[in-house]
């Protein structure tokens, strides 16, 4: 996968490894449609729900964060 500098900041800031993102793609995950033609992959590492939102290509990752209400994997 492609990581923004952004989403690279925000990993740290969240605490959210590379380990973790590894047990993330592989833990199955659900896809919903974001704003402007990004996708939020939402899923469960270790007990914590995560959202990841990707560009359209499903590719790359612009950021990394905690869920939010409603967005449980």
């Amino acid at each position: 996968m492609n990581i923004t500098e952004h989403a690279i900041e925000r990993m740290a800031e969240r605490g959210f490894t590379p380990d973790m993102l590894g047990k993330f793609l592989s833990s199955g995950y659900k896809v919903e449609v974001a704003n402007s033609g990004r996708y939020k992959m939402i899923g469960t590492v270790d007990g914590v729900s995560w959202t990841i939102i990707v560009e359209a290509d499903m590719y790359t990752i612009v950021t990394v964060r905690r869920s939010h209400g409603g967005e449980n994997g």
